[in-house]
């Protein structure tokens, strides 16, 4: 394997947190369970009024036995990972808190033999740690979610947490795979909203895969919580469109993870191009949810996710590594999303030059980042954009393009 090889493996490997077990696919999920969340006592107190969720939303069983600063694992048994297997999700309460932050991890996608081959396929109790730097770090005086309850979601599906469909053969993969992220997000929320009854404020973020799926699942979620104001904050899952991510890998992800039934059926009219829908559901979601604040982070030269577009070169026609987008490609596709969404003032990105991928739960990223020229005020630190969008509800563009 050459030195291109080994970086993208090694980097792509990286994005997984934390890293589980991953390999062929061969159980199937049985039925939906009606049981709730194993480890289980009763949830949290307080009320949460509802009465706006919509979409089908039905509340399941609290979470039981949470303790005050300590990852809990709860089992939900209706939900499973692309082997089949059941899965869950950790959760570390603070009961002196009403407000929410639900994470969704990274770890790549499965769409090929060598995609599917660095992805995790399982996620359980035995491989959950919990988050605990960047923006996990309850001792970082200046993380504006330090003291909130925070819900970390594991990720074992290979469908940035959006696809559903079940049974599907990839090529040169072993099994059949379960596309289900965007359904186990629905379960998940329904233990996890009646968790935490009373909540004034909910973020809703992720890294990697699990900030195209925070983006992805931003409707279902919003509508699980309405009336509850929820916040996006999506690290380095960028919503790009042809040329920058090509018809025929927009196209792919559509037919392999059943996004039919998912982004585009929450997108509608609004999408009416399911080769070339990634950025019209961007737009999408900014116009449905007009009160919302919605934030992107991402890098001019992601060295995971321009390797992770280069799959769709040629028309998706090239094999083993691919070459990744040039940084003045990407670049041009950052610049290209900022300019349709330039109408809703309620979305907005950071975007800071460099290679990073991922900065959440980076301490020193977290800490440290910047991005702005003098002209926009001499360099603006990340931890205080997320301020601005978190806590004080202001939505801006910093940095490049």
């Amino acid at each position: 394997m050459n030195q291109t090889s080994l970086r993208f493996f090694a980097l792509a490997l990286s994005s997984a947190l934390p890293l589980v077990a991953c390999g062929s696919s061969s159980a199937k999920p049985g039925p939906a369970a009606d049981a709730g969340p194993e480890d289980a006592g009763g949830g949290m107190e307080g009320g949460l009024a509802n009465e706006a969720a919509g979409g089908g939303f039905e509340a399941g069983t609290p979470i039981p036995n949470l303790m005050d600063m300590t990852w809990v694992w709860a089992d939900v048994p209706e939900a499973h990972c692309r082997n089949g297997t059941p899965t869950g999700f950790g959760v570390n309460a603070n009961s002196a808190s009403k407000k929410l932050m639900v994470f969704l991890e990274g770890g790549g996608a499965c769409f090929n033999s060598l995609t599917c081959g660095m992805n995790p396929s399982a996620a359980s109790k035995s491989t959950f740690t919990g988050g605990a730097a960047g923006i996990f770090n309850r001792a970082d005086m200046a993380n504006p979610v330090k003291d909130w309850n925070f819900v970390d979601i594991p990720y074992c599906t290979g469908d940035v947490f959006a696809g559903n469909k079940a049974d599907v053969t990839v090529p040169g993969v072993s099994g059949a795979q379960q596309f289900v992220g965007y359904t186990n997000v629905a379960a998940f929320l329904s233990h996890i909203v009646p968790t935490f009854p009373g909540v004034t404020q909910v973020l809703l973020t992720g890294v990697s895969a699990g900030g195209f799926g925070a983006a992805a699942n931003y409707p279902q979620a919003a509508r699980a919580f309405a009336p509850v104001p929820v916040t996006l904050l999506d690290d380095s899952g960028p919503s790009m469109q042809d040329p920058y991510v090509p018809r025929c890998l927009q196209q792919q992800w559509v037919t392999l993870w059943g996004f039919d039934k998912t982004v585009l059926a929450d997108c509608g009219s609004d999408c009416t191009d399911p080769t070339n829908f990634s950025v019209d559901a961007a737009k999408h979601v900014a116009k449905a949810f007009p009160s919302a604040k919605l934030g992107l982070v991402e890098a001019t030269a992601d060295s995971v996710i321009t390797f992770f577009f280069g799959f769709g070169a040629n028309n998706c026609s090239s094999s083993g590594i691919p070459t990744a987008l040039s940084e003045q490609t990407f670049t041009a596709g950052l610049t290209d999303l900022r300019m349709a969404l330039s109408a809703y003032p309620n979305y907005g990105s950071y975007v800071f030059k460099g290679t990073r991928h991922t900065s959440l739960t980076t301490q020193s990223a977290f800490d440290t980042q910047t991005a702005g020229m003098a002209a926009d005020g001499g360099g603006v630190l990340l931890k205080d954009w997320i301020v601005d969008l978190v806590v004080n509800g202001k939505v801006s563009n910093v940095g490049p393009p």
